[in-house]
């Protein structure tokens, strides 16, 4: 009997182990929100993407501008938005996925048409006690910044010098 009293951990150490196991979980998801992007393609007209093909022979080849295209006709086919919860930066990654997603709708590229900060609700974590009640652990407000995008494709020229639809 005496052995199995040694052999329990008195209670402290468990919510020692307890503690630093929320508070991990914690900065995981606080880590995990602050590097959290999405990337959301909203076409702006009907079309089928198998007939669509872009003129570039990469996705390497996307362009992405500051500004719409003026040496060339171009058509717009949809709005691209870029919403960043972390330093307002939008990762190397993030343009190679940009670029390829247009790649595999068949665009040649976009330019940034607006910016912004969208307000965001708070996130909130709880934690709970073994006798089942919660409490706040943390509330974090949070902004989402917001880049818009516009989608686009070169028209082809036609045989008479014009360009086509």
């Amino acid at each position: 009997m005496e052995k199995m009293a040694i052999l329990e951990k008195p209670p402290f150490h468990r919510f020692k182990r307890s503690l630093f196991f929320e508070l991990s979980r914690f900065l995981f998801l606080l880590f995990f929100l602050y590097s959290c992007q999405s990337v959301e393609f909203i076409p702006d007209i009907v079309y089928r993407e198998d007939l669509i093909r872009t003129h570039k022979q990469s996705w390497k080849d996307i362009e992405i501008l500051k500004e719409a295209p003026r040496r060339r006709e171009y058509e717009v086919y949809g709005r691209i938005l870029i919403r960043n919860f972390g330093d307002g930066k939008t990762d190397k990654y993030y343009y190679d996925q940009i670029k390829k997603e247009l790649f595999d709708r068949g665009m040649d590229g976009m330019f940034l048409a607006a910016k912004g900060i969208v307000s965001m609700p708070p996130t909130i974590f709880q934690s709970g006690t073994a006798n089942g009640y919660s409490a706040n652990f943390a509330e974090l407000p949070q902004e989402a910044r917001v880049l818009e995008g516009i989608a686009f494709r070169y028209k082809e020229p036609e045989e008479d010098g014009k360009t086509s639809r």
